[in-house]
């Protein structure tokens, strides 16, 4: 019995030394920019099919006088425009699209050895033992390796995204 409390003593103290220790451990948090996985996404070559099926679709609705559907196409193509906006001028979210990339994004957090990856601006408190790792590069290059994407990376970061209420504002020109 002696020898079983001194044990129990032991790895109570053992783990009274080791908590603190423990508790100062730093968690690695990969955190992007969204608006450049937006911009990379939609100069993707995936995208670019996307929307060419689209406006194939509207225009056999159109061939096919199926008004309906041809204004239904539209308002989808509309939308798809204010929500690159939100993505692309703003802070909406990219979740959708990096659903599209999962391994890809599984690989770069491994890469960056990180134990989450968000986006930065969905980070509301970081407490002193986060570290947080920019992945938005590594993200971009999975998703459009393109040179002229990832040289747009220095010119996004030099700006502060829109208020959300302004990029759905935001009109193409014609």
């Amino acid at each position: 019995m002696k020898i079983l409390c001194s044990c129990i003593a032991i790895f109570t103290l053992l783990a009274v030394v080791a908590a603190p220790a423990l508790a100062q451990t730093a968690l690695r948090v990969g955190v992007f920019d969204s608006r450049a996985i937006a911009i990379a996404y939609a100069q993707s070559p995936a995208f670019g099919q996307e929307m060419q099926q689209l406006r194939a679709q509207f225009q056999q609705a159109k061939t096919d006088k199926n008004d309906t559907l041809a204004a239904e196409l539209e308002a989808k193509g509309q939308t798809q425009q204010t929500l690159l906006h939100l993505q692309g001028f703003s802070i909406g979210s990219v979740s959708e699209i990096l659903g599209m990339f999962k391994d890809a994004v599984t690989a770069v957090a491994k890469e960056a050895k990180v134990s989450a990856v968000v986006s930065q601006y969905e980070l509301a408190y970081q407490g002193p033992n986060i570290e947080t790792v920019d992945v938005t590069e590594a993200l971009v290059k999975k998703i459009n390796d393109s040179p002229n994407v990832v040289a747009m990376l220095g010119e996004i970061k030099k700006n502060k995204p829109l208020p959300m209420l302004e990029a759905l504002g935001m009109r193409d020109k014609d």
